[in-house]
Protein backbone atom coordinates (compact mmCIF):
# COMPACT_ATOMS: atom_id res chain seq x y z
CA UNK A 1 0.00 0.00 0.00
CA UNK A 2 1.16 3.52 -1.02
CA UNK A 3 2.34 5.52 2.38
CA UNK A 4 0.76 8.63 3.10
CA UNK A 5 3.18 11.74 2.47
CA UNK A 6 3.88 13.86 5.89
CA UNK A 7 3.97 17.89 5.86
CA UNK A 8 7.62 17.07 7.46
CA UNK A 9 8.67 14.74 4.25
CA UNK A 10 6.21 15.78 2.24
CA UNK A 11 8.20 16.57 -0.97
CA UNK A 12 5.68 15.96 -4.32
CA UNK A 13 8.51 16.29 -6.58
CA UNK A 14 7.22 15.91 -10.46
CA UNK A 15 8.67 13.28 -12.25
CA UNK A 16 10.75 15.18 -14.83
CA UNK A 17 11.06 18.31 -12.11
CA UNK A 18 13.58 16.74 -9.99
CA UNK A 19 16.00 16.22 -12.37
CA UNK A 20 17.35 19.03 -15.30
CA UNK A 21 18.81 17.14 -18.12
CA UNK A 22 20.98 19.26 -20.12
CA UNK A 23 20.32 19.42 -24.01
CA UNK A 24 23.23 17.96 -25.08
CA UNK A 25 24.82 14.19 -25.83
CA UNK A 26 28.19 13.64 -25.08
CA UNK A 27 29.89 10.51 -25.60
CA UNK A 28 31.93 9.13 -22.79
CA UNK A 29 35.64 9.84 -22.01
CA UNK A 30 36.40 6.33 -22.08
CA UNK A 31 35.64 5.33 -26.50
CA UNK A 32 38.98 5.78 -27.75
CA UNK A 33 39.28 7.50 -31.50
CA UNK A 34 40.92 5.22 -33.77
CA UNK A 35 44.36 6.83 -35.49
CA UNK A 36 43.74 8.46 -38.58
CA UNK A 37 44.76 11.61 -40.81
CA UNK A 38 41.29 12.63 -40.34
CA UNK A 39 39.12 12.38 -37.24
CA UNK A 40 37.15 9.73 -36.12
CA UNK A 41 33.61 9.99 -35.02
CA UNK A 42 33.12 6.90 -33.14
CA UNK A 43 29.30 5.41 -33.51
CA UNK A 44 27.32 5.89 -29.85
CA UNK A 45 25.73 2.65 -28.50
CA UNK A 46 21.44 2.80 -28.55
CA UNK A 47 20.76 1.87 -24.82
CA UNK A 48 17.00 2.39 -25.40
CA UNK A 49 14.42 2.95 -27.77
CA UNK A 50 10.98 5.00 -26.64
CA UNK A 51 8.37 5.16 -29.61
CA UNK A 52 10.80 6.88 -31.88
CA UNK A 53 13.04 8.42 -30.00
CA UNK A 54 16.24 6.61 -29.15
CA UNK A 55 18.76 6.90 -25.66
CA UNK A 56 22.34 6.54 -26.04
CA UNK A 57 25.04 5.17 -24.04
CA UNK A 58 26.82 8.45 -23.66
CA UNK A 59 23.29 10.19 -22.66
CA UNK A 60 22.84 7.68 -19.67
CA UNK A 61 26.95 8.82 -18.15
CA UNK A 62 26.07 12.32 -19.08
CA UNK A 63 22.64 12.24 -16.98
CA UNK A 64 24.31 10.10 -14.56
CA UNK A 65 26.85 13.03 -13.72
CA UNK A 66 24.06 15.19 -13.20
CA UNK A 67 22.27 12.73 -11.00
CA UNK A 68 25.31 12.31 -8.39
CA UNK A 69 25.77 16.25 -8.77
CA UNK A 70 22.28 16.86 -7.55
CA UNK A 71 22.36 14.58 -4.82
CA UNK A 72 25.45 16.39 -3.67
CA UNK A 73 23.60 20.10 -3.60
CA UNK A 74 20.99 18.85 -1.80
CA UNK A 75 22.60 16.34 0.70
CA UNK A 76 20.23 13.62 -0.21
CA UNK A 77 20.99 9.77 0.14
CA UNK A 78 19.69 6.88 -1.90
CA UNK A 79 20.03 3.54 -2.08
CA UNK A 80 19.27 3.56 -5.90
CA UNK A 81 22.03 3.25 -8.32
CA UNK A 82 22.34 7.18 -9.65
CA UNK A 83 22.69 5.31 -12.81
CA UNK A 84 19.50 3.31 -12.58
CA UNK A 85 17.90 7.00 -11.32
CA UNK A 86 19.48 8.79 -14.75
CA UNK A 87 18.43 5.89 -17.16
CA UNK A 88 14.65 5.93 -15.86
CA UNK A 89 14.63 9.56 -16.17
CA UNK A 90 15.32 9.74 -19.51
CA UNK A 91 12.81 6.95 -20.49
CA UNK A 92 10.05 9.02 -19.07
CA UNK A 93 11.19 11.64 -20.84
CA UNK A 94 11.51 10.16 -23.84
CA UNK A 95 7.93 8.96 -23.62
CA UNK A 96 6.25 12.09 -22.18
CA UNK A 97 7.92 13.48 -25.32
CA UNK A 98 6.55 10.84 -27.80
CA UNK A 99 2.99 11.18 -26.45
CA UNK A 100 3.18 14.71 -26.76
CA UNK A 101 3.38 14.70 -30.05
CA UNK A 102 1.16 12.03 -30.74
CA UNK A 103 -1.73 14.33 -28.94
CA UNK A 104 -0.13 17.19 -31.38
CA UNK A 105 1.50 19.10 -28.41
CA UNK A 106 4.12 20.07 -30.03
CA UNK A 107 2.20 23.05 -31.99
CA UNK A 108 2.55 24.43 -28.43
CA UNK A 109 6.70 24.61 -28.71
CA UNK A 110 7.38 28.22 -27.57
CA UNK A 111 8.81 29.81 -30.86
CA UNK A 112 11.77 28.22 -32.90
CA UNK A 113 14.73 26.14 -31.86
CA UNK A 114 17.15 27.50 -34.09
CA UNK A 115 18.10 30.46 -31.90
CA UNK A 116 18.22 28.88 -28.87
CA UNK A 117 20.43 25.88 -30.42
CA UNK A 118 23.25 28.62 -31.94
CA UNK A 119 23.24 30.06 -29.22
CA UNK A 120 24.69 27.02 -27.24
CA UNK A 121 26.73 25.98 -29.89
CA UNK A 122 28.67 29.91 -29.85
CA UNK A 123 29.10 29.16 -25.94
CA UNK A 124 30.34 25.63 -26.18
CA UNK A 125 32.96 26.64 -29.38
CA UNK A 126 34.02 29.63 -26.86
CA UNK A 127 34.63 27.56 -23.94
CA UNK A 128 36.24 24.43 -26.48
CA UNK A 129 38.43 26.87 -28.18
CA UNK A 130 37.80 26.70 -32.08
CA UNK A 131 34.92 24.62 -34.13
CA UNK A 132 37.92 21.41 -34.20
CA UNK A 133 38.36 21.52 -30.55
CA UNK A 134 34.43 21.06 -30.00
CA UNK A 135 34.14 18.28 -32.79
CA UNK A 136 37.49 16.43 -31.28
CA UNK A 137 35.67 16.85 -27.21
CA UNK A 138 32.46 15.35 -28.56
CA UNK A 139 33.44 13.11 -31.20
CA UNK A 140 31.14 14.58 -33.24
CA UNK A 141 30.98 17.14 -36.47
CA UNK A 142 29.35 20.20 -36.27
CA UNK A 143 26.41 19.54 -37.71
CA UNK A 144 25.74 16.27 -35.69
CA UNK A 145 26.22 18.61 -32.57
CA UNK A 146 23.62 21.18 -33.30
CA UNK A 147 21.01 18.16 -34.37
CA UNK A 148 21.62 16.85 -30.70
CA UNK A 149 20.85 20.00 -29.15
CA UNK A 150 17.93 20.55 -30.77
CA UNK A 151 16.66 16.88 -30.26
CA UNK A 152 16.98 17.21 -26.70
CA UNK A 153 16.12 20.74 -26.24
CA UNK A 154 12.54 19.86 -27.92
CA UNK A 155 11.93 16.48 -26.01
CA UNK A 156 12.61 18.54 -22.89
CA UNK A 157 9.91 20.89 -23.92
CA UNK A 158 7.81 18.67 -24.91
CA UNK A 159 8.29 16.82 -22.00
CA UNK A 160 7.25 19.39 -20.02
CA UNK A 161 4.05 20.29 -22.01
CA UNK A 162 2.51 16.95 -21.86
CA UNK A 163 3.55 16.94 -18.00
CA UNK A 164 2.03 20.27 -17.06
CA UNK A 165 -1.40 18.62 -19.28
CA UNK A 166 -1.51 15.85 -17.39
CA UNK A 167 -1.32 17.76 -14.09
CA UNK A 168 -3.08 20.56 -15.24
CA UNK A 169 -6.53 18.77 -15.11
CA UNK A 170 -6.38 17.83 -11.53
CA UNK A 171 -8.05 20.00 -9.45
CA UNK A 172 -9.16 19.70 -5.34
CA UNK A 173 -11.68 20.62 -2.99
CA UNK A 174 -11.82 21.64 0.39
CA UNK A 175 -13.01 17.65 0.94
CA UNK A 176 -10.01 16.61 -0.71
CA UNK A 177 -7.70 18.84 1.55
CA UNK A 178 -9.85 17.95 4.98
CA UNK A 179 -9.41 14.14 3.90
CA UNK A 180 -5.40 14.52 3.00
CA UNK A 181 -5.06 15.89 6.14
CA UNK A 182 -7.17 14.04 8.02
CA UNK A 183 -4.74 10.55 7.05
CA UNK A 184 -2.11 12.84 8.00
CA UNK A 185 -0.03 11.29 10.90
CA UNK A 186 -0.48 13.75 14.36
CA UNK A 187 3.34 13.35 15.03
CA UNK A 188 4.24 14.62 11.63
CA UNK A 189 2.73 17.64 11.49
CA UNK A 190 5.38 20.44 10.75
CA UNK A 191 5.60 23.70 12.89
CA UNK A 192 4.53 26.66 10.83
CA UNK A 193 7.45 29.03 12.08
CA UNK A 194 6.31 32.53 13.04
CA UNK A 195 4.96 34.63 10.59
CA UNK A 196 4.29 38.95 10.12
CA UNK A 197 1.78 40.59 8.72
CA UNK A 198 3.10 44.22 8.08
CA UNK A 199 2.10 47.50 5.81
CA UNK A 200 4.31 50.24 4.48
CA UNK A 201 4.86 53.89 3.16
CA UNK A 202 7.36 53.73 0.36
CA UNK A 203 8.82 56.83 -1.24
CA UNK A 204 10.26 56.77 -4.41
CA UNK A 205 12.96 59.55 -4.83
CA UNK A 206 11.98 62.42 -7.45
CA UNK A 207 12.85 61.81 -11.10
CA UNK A 208 13.33 65.73 -11.47
CA UNK A 209 13.85 66.58 -15.31
CA UNK A 210 17.81 67.85 -14.61
CA UNK A 211 18.62 63.77 -14.12
CA UNK A 212 16.04 62.51 -16.93
CA UNK A 213 17.96 64.80 -19.04
CA UNK A 214 21.37 63.78 -17.54
CA UNK A 215 20.04 60.05 -17.90
CA UNK A 216 19.77 60.72 -21.91
CA UNK A 217 22.27 61.88 -22.30
CA UNK A 218 24.77 59.60 -21.21
CA UNK A 219 22.58 56.84 -23.08
CA UNK A 220 22.75 58.85 -26.27
CA UNK A 221 26.46 59.24 -26.06
CA UNK A 222 26.74 55.28 -25.65
CA UNK A 223 24.21 55.04 -28.22
CA UNK A 224 26.42 57.33 -30.74
CA UNK A 225 29.34 55.48 -29.76
CA UNK A 226 28.15 52.02 -30.54
CA UNK A 227 26.82 53.09 -34.13
CA UNK A 228 30.54 54.46 -34.71
CA UNK A 229 31.37 50.75 -33.88
CA UNK A 230 32.00 50.49 -30.57
CA UNK A 231 30.45 46.95 -29.12
CA UNK A 232 26.93 47.88 -27.20
CA UNK A 233 28.75 44.10 -25.26
CA UNK A 234 31.47 45.91 -24.05
CA UNK A 235 29.41 49.04 -22.79
CA UNK A 236 26.99 47.47 -20.89
CA UNK A 237 29.59 45.63 -19.21
CA UNK A 238 30.66 48.71 -18.18
CA UNK A 239 28.21 50.82 -17.78
CA UNK A 240 24.65 48.95 -17.59
CA UNK A 241 22.79 49.21 -13.97
CA UNK A 242 21.03 46.25 -14.88
CA UNK A 243 22.77 43.53 -12.62
CA UNK A 244 20.60 40.60 -14.18
CA UNK A 245 22.21 41.04 -17.86
CA UNK A 246 25.57 43.91 -17.44
CA UNK A 247 27.67 40.85 -16.22
CA UNK A 248 26.85 38.71 -19.31
CA UNK A 249 27.63 42.02 -21.92
CA UNK A 250 23.83 43.01 -21.79
CA UNK A 251 22.01 39.99 -23.29
CA UNK A 252 18.86 38.37 -22.53
CA UNK A 253 17.60 35.56 -23.55
CA UNK A 254 16.81 33.78 -25.78
CA UNK A 255 13.13 33.83 -24.00
CA UNK A 256 9.98 34.27 -24.23
CA UNK A 257 9.32 37.52 -25.70
CA UNK A 258 5.96 38.15 -23.27
CA UNK A 259 8.21 38.11 -20.06
CA UNK A 260 9.27 41.85 -21.34
CA UNK A 261 7.83 44.84 -20.60
CA UNK A 262 5.49 46.86 -23.56
CA UNK A 263 8.12 49.26 -24.47
CA UNK A 264 10.83 46.34 -25.04
CA UNK A 265 9.12 44.95 -26.91
CA UNK A 266 7.49 47.68 -29.08
CA UNK A 267 11.45 48.47 -29.62
CA UNK A 268 12.64 45.11 -30.39
CA UNK A 269 9.54 44.82 -33.02
CA UNK A 270 10.36 47.24 -35.06
CA UNK A 271 14.08 46.40 -35.36
CA UNK A 272 16.32 44.40 -37.89
CA UNK A 273 19.44 42.15 -36.20
CA UNK A 274 22.04 44.17 -35.35
CA UNK A 275 19.99 47.40 -35.31
CA UNK A 276 20.22 49.40 -31.78
CA UNK A 277 17.21 51.40 -31.15
CA UNK A 278 16.68 54.87 -29.71
CA UNK A 279 15.61 55.79 -25.87
CA UNK A 280 13.11 53.83 -24.49
CA UNK A 281 11.68 54.60 -20.99
CA UNK A 282 9.73 51.95 -19.18
CA UNK A 283 9.42 51.71 -15.15
CA UNK A 284 12.93 49.99 -14.60
CA UNK A 285 14.45 53.31 -16.04
CA UNK A 286 15.99 54.32 -19.36
CA UNK A 287 17.11 51.64 -22.36
CA UNK A 288 18.73 51.10 -25.30
CA UNK A 289 18.39 47.75 -27.09
CA UNK A 290 20.06 45.91 -29.90
CA UNK A 291 18.37 43.06 -31.29
CA UNK A 292 20.19 39.53 -31.78
CA UNK A 293 17.24 37.79 -33.24
CA UNK A 294 13.46 37.85 -33.36
CA UNK A 295 11.45 34.61 -34.41
CA UNK A 296 7.78 33.82 -33.27
CA UNK A 297 7.97 34.57 -29.52
CA UNK A 298 11.43 34.23 -28.97
CA UNK A 299 13.69 36.96 -28.80
CA UNK A 300 17.28 37.50 -28.49
CA UNK A 301 19.22 40.64 -27.58
CA UNK A 302 21.36 43.42 -25.60
CA UNK A 303 20.79 46.30 -23.70
CA UNK A 304 22.09 48.93 -21.59
CA UNK A 305 19.81 50.36 -18.59
CA UNK A 306 20.28 53.66 -17.07
CA UNK A 307 19.07 54.84 -14.19
CA UNK A 308 18.77 58.35 -12.53
CA UNK A 309 21.24 59.34 -9.38
CA UNK A 310 20.45 61.49 -6.99
CA UNK A 311 21.89 63.54 -4.32
CA UNK A 312 22.78 63.58 -0.77
CA UNK A 313 20.46 66.47 -0.43
CA UNK A 314 17.46 64.59 -2.24
CA UNK A 315 18.00 61.51 -0.23
CA UNK A 316 18.04 63.48 2.80
CA UNK A 317 14.50 64.74 2.43
CA UNK A 318 13.00 61.71 2.02
CA UNK A 319 13.99 60.40 4.91
CA UNK A 320 12.70 63.62 6.83
CA UNK A 321 9.83 62.68 5.44
CA UNK A 322 8.99 59.56 6.81
CA UNK A 323 10.47 59.82 9.97
CA UNK A 324 8.39 62.68 10.37
CA UNK A 325 5.29 60.55 9.81
CA UNK A 326 6.54 57.86 12.00
CA UNK A 327 6.97 60.33 14.67
CA UNK A 328 3.54 61.77 14.02
CA UNK A 329 1.68 58.11 13.50
CA UNK A 330 3.18 56.76 16.43
CA UNK A 331 0.99 53.39 17.14
CA UNK A 332 -2.55 54.73 15.44
CA UNK A 333 -3.61 52.27 12.84
CA UNK A 334 -5.75 54.56 11.03
CA UNK A 335 -3.47 57.51 10.92
CA UNK A 336 -1.01 54.91 9.36
CA UNK A 337 -3.70 54.44 6.84
CA UNK A 338 -4.36 57.47 6.46
CA UNK A 339 -0.81 58.35 5.45
CA UNK A 340 -0.88 55.73 2.92
CA UNK A 341 -2.86 57.31 0.59
CA UNK A 342 -1.29 60.92 1.03
CA UNK A 343 2.33 59.50 1.13
CA UNK A 344 3.16 56.29 -0.06
CA UNK A 345 4.48 55.86 -3.91
CA UNK A 346 3.57 52.54 -4.08
CA UNK A 347 0.67 51.15 -6.48
CA UNK A 348 0.95 47.98 -5.15
CA UNK A 349 -0.13 49.15 -1.35
CA UNK A 350 -1.71 52.59 -0.99
CA UNK A 351 -5.19 51.65 -1.73
CA UNK A 352 -5.21 48.84 1.12
CA UNK A 353 -3.50 50.51 4.18
CA UNK A 354 -0.18 49.25 3.00
CA UNK A 355 -0.47 45.99 3.59
CA UNK A 356 1.88 43.76 1.69
CA UNK A 357 0.66 40.78 0.13
CA UNK A 358 3.48 38.23 -1.28
CA UNK A 359 2.60 39.33 -4.86
CA UNK A 360 6.21 37.66 -5.67
CA UNK A 361 4.96 34.01 -5.39
CA UNK A 362 1.93 35.02 -6.92
CA UNK A 363 3.34 36.17 -9.74
CA UNK A 364 6.10 33.24 -10.16
CA UNK A 365 2.84 30.71 -9.78
CA UNK A 366 0.71 32.48 -11.82
CA UNK A 367 -2.01 32.31 -8.80
CA UNK A 368 -3.39 34.95 -6.86
CA UNK A 369 -4.04 32.50 -4.29
CA UNK A 370 -0.43 32.71 -3.30
CA UNK A 371 -0.84 36.52 -2.60
CA UNK A 372 -0.75 36.02 1.06
CA UNK A 373 -0.23 38.96 4.08
CA UNK A 374 1.40 36.65 5.76
CA UNK A 375 5.18 36.16 5.38
CA UNK A 376 7.21 33.83 7.06
CA UNK A 377 10.89 34.57 8.19
CA UNK A 378 13.01 32.80 4.91
CA UNK A 379 9.84 34.86 2.71
CA UNK A 380 11.34 37.97 3.45
CA UNK A 381 13.31 40.02 2.28
CA UNK A 382 16.02 40.71 4.77
CA UNK A 383 15.85 44.40 4.40
CA UNK A 384 12.53 44.18 5.58
CA UNK A 385 12.88 41.74 8.25
CA UNK A 386 15.69 43.09 9.99
CA UNK A 387 13.43 46.19 11.27
CA UNK A 388 10.04 44.24 11.60
CA UNK A 389 12.34 41.46 14.09
CA UNK A 390 13.14 43.97 16.42
CA UNK A 391 9.36 45.47 16.78
CA UNK A 392 6.33 44.57 18.82
CA UNK A 393 2.83 44.74 16.91
CA UNK A 394 1.49 48.12 16.17
CA UNK A 395 4.94 49.75 16.53
CA UNK A 396 6.77 51.78 13.26
CA UNK A 397 10.17 51.27 12.28
CA UNK A 398 12.49 54.58 11.82
CA UNK A 399 13.00 54.87 8.08
CA UNK A 400 15.57 52.92 5.79
CA UNK A 401 16.49 52.58 1.90
CA UNK A 402 15.52 49.18 0.52
CA UNK A 403 15.59 47.99 -2.92
CA UNK A 404 12.08 47.79 -5.37
CA UNK A 405 12.26 44.22 -6.36
CA UNK A 406 10.07 45.12 -8.97
CA UNK A 407 11.96 47.90 -11.15
CA UNK A 408 15.35 47.52 -8.82
CA UNK A 409 15.29 50.68 -7.56
CA UNK A 410 16.47 52.33 -4.24
CA UNK A 411 12.96 53.64 -2.57
CA UNK A 412 12.69 54.84 0.99
CA UNK A 413 10.23 53.44 3.40
CA UNK A 414 9.04 52.86 7.08
CA UNK A 415 7.03 49.27 7.76
CA UNK A 416 4.08 49.27 10.56
CA UNK A 417 4.10 45.21 12.45
CA UNK A 418 0.26 44.78 12.41
CA UNK A 419 0.56 41.30 13.58
CA UNK A 420 2.70 38.31 14.49
CA UNK A 421 1.54 34.85 13.78
CA UNK A 422 3.25 32.36 16.60
CA UNK A 423 5.49 29.69 15.55
CA UNK A 424 2.40 26.36 15.56
CA UNK A 425 1.36 23.16 14.41
CA UNK A 426 -0.39 23.24 11.31
CA UNK A 427 -3.73 23.42 11.49
CA UNK A 428 -6.53 23.42 8.72
CA UNK A 429 -7.89 26.44 9.93
CA UNK A 430 -4.50 28.64 10.39
CA UNK A 431 -2.97 26.90 7.15
CA UNK A 432 -5.07 26.00 5.00
CA UNK A 433 -3.59 27.72 1.74
CA UNK A 434 -0.19 25.33 2.99
CA UNK A 435 -2.10 22.24 3.67
CA UNK A 436 -3.79 22.71 -0.15
CA UNK A 437 -0.36 22.91 -1.53
CA UNK A 438 0.02 19.75 -0.44
CA UNK A 439 -2.89 17.98 -0.66
CA UNK A 440 -3.00 19.50 -4.50
CA UNK A 441 1.03 18.21 -5.27
CA UNK A 442 0.03 14.06 -3.74
CA UNK A 443 -3.02 14.10 -5.95
CA UNK A 444 -1.62 15.40 -8.74
CA UNK A 445 1.74 13.29 -8.15
CA UNK A 446 -0.85 9.90 -8.23
CA UNK A 447 -2.85 10.97 -11.17
CA UNK A 448 0.64 11.30 -13.41
CA UNK A 449 2.21 7.92 -11.70
CA UNK A 450 -1.38 6.88 -12.80
CA UNK A 451 -1.26 7.90 -16.25
CA UNK A 452 2.95 6.52 -16.44
CA UNK A 453 1.67 3.44 -16.20
CA UNK A 454 -0.87 3.41 -18.69
CA UNK A 455 1.29 4.73 -21.22
CA UNK A 456 4.38 2.69 -20.55
CA UNK A 457 1.39 -0.08 -21.52
CA UNK A 458 0.26 1.18 -24.43
CA UNK A 459 3.92 2.34 -25.99
CA UNK A 460 6.54 0.58 -27.97
CA UNK A 461 9.70 0.25 -25.49
CA UNK A 462 12.59 -1.37 -26.11
CA UNK A 463 15.90 -1.66 -23.78
CA UNK A 464 19.11 -3.56 -24.54
CA UNK A 465 19.69 -6.74 -23.19
CA UNK A 466 22.67 -5.26 -21.14
CA UNK A 467 21.00 -2.97 -19.57
CA UNK A 468 17.61 -4.96 -18.59
CA UNK A 469 18.19 -6.16 -15.08
CA UNK A 470 18.72 -2.42 -13.48
CA UNK A 471 15.82 -1.50 -10.70
CA UNK A 472 13.05 0.37 -12.72
CA UNK A 473 10.13 1.62 -10.82
CA UNK A 474 7.96 1.11 -13.63
CA UNK A 475 7.17 -1.91 -16.24
CA UNK A 476 9.60 -0.93 -19.03
CA UNK A 477 10.15 -4.35 -19.57
CA UNK A 478 6.54 -5.50 -20.21
CA UNK A 479 5.74 -8.63 -22.49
Amino acid sequence: MRSIPTLRSFAAVCILGALSVPAFSQAPDTVAQAPSSKPQYIADEVAAIVGRSHILLSDIERTTGEVLKLRQQQGTLSSRPARAEAFETLLLQKMLAEQARADSLDKDLRGSLDDQVEHQIQEMIREAGSVKALEKKHRKEIYAIKDDLKREAEDMQLANIMQSNVMQKVTITYTDVARFFEKLPTDSLEMVPEQYVYAQIVRFPPETEERKFEVRQKLLEYRQRILEGESLSALARLYSMDPGTSRNGGEWGPGDINQLVYPIVEALESLKPGKVSEIIETEYGYHIVELISLKGNLVHFRQILLKPTFTVEETEKEMQLLDSLARKIGTDKKAFEDAVKIYSDDKETNQNGGVVFNSRAAKHFFDTKYATPRFMKDALEPQDYIPLSTMKEGEVSAPYSAVDLNTGSTVYKIVRLNKIIPAHHASLQEDYEIIADFALQDKQNRELEKWIKETVRKMYVWISPEYRDYPFEHNWLKK
